[in-house]
């Protein structure tokens, strides 16, 4: 479903699918969701090789896959269910990540900056679909955390697939440039976050190479 496409690897992160079960803002949603978004799951400390005091900053992203498995296969017992994701971006998309990312922290080696500064494709795993990811001074928030789906369905037709993801990068640019259309509305979302279609993919840990 992306084959046509050139995605450029963003980066990984070690967590877990965001259980909805049991507000009722989730109505409508599966009971599970892969995420990327901090504002709705946690996540595996990040990349273990940056000195401490960057280690705030670049939470939760990992800058590789080797990582990334390392987080859960040292984490403990009870969080070894967690998964690792990556995000991949179009090379529009990137481009303006990275900009927002030196805008935000300047030359700092942020994993997800210095994976764009040398493009390369995700390592083979399982493509989920794609999740429109919004970014603000940092943080990652998902179309979900503002219900941008009903909005997407009443206002455009499109609906996402059983994981709450869009399948195509079609709908997804679609939903993202609607989000971002609508800052400052009554039904936009807050003007300083940018919204862009990332396509989620799953990775076995059990392939990744070990320290």
């Amino acid at each position: 479903m992306t084959r046509t496409e050139i995605y450029r690897l963003a980066g990984f992160v070690a967590g877990f699918r965001w259980l909805t079960a049991g507000q009722d803002w989730h109505a409508g949603l599966p009971s599970a969701v892969p995420t990327v978004s901090d504002c709705l799951t946690g996540f595996l400390p990040a990349d273990q090789d940056i000195e401490p005091w960057q280690q705030p900053l670049f939470e939760p992203w990992h800058r590789s896959f080797r990582q990334a498995a390392d987080a859960v296969r040292n984490a403990p017992p009870d969080a070894r269910t967690a998964h690792v994701l990556s995000m991949s971006l179009t090379a529009p998309a990137a481009t303006e990540l990275a900009n927002m990312i030196e805008e935000w922290i300047g030359d700092l080696p942020h994993p997800i900056r210095i994976n764009l500064e040398q493009p390369a494709d995700a390592p083979s795993g399982t493509i989920l679909g794609f999740e429109v990811a919004g970014f603000d001074t940092g943080r990652f928030h998902s179309w979900l955390c503002y219900r941008l789906d009903i909005q997407a369905s009443e206002k455009l037709g499109v609906r996402p697939g059983d994981a709450a993801l869009l399948s195509t990068l079609d709908d997804a640019q679609r939903v993202a440039d609607m989000a971002n259309s609508n800052h400052g509305t009554h039904d936009g979302t807050p003007e300083d976050i940018v919204w862009f279609p990332a396509l989620l993919t799953e990775h076995d840990i059990d392939q990744a190479p070990h320290d």
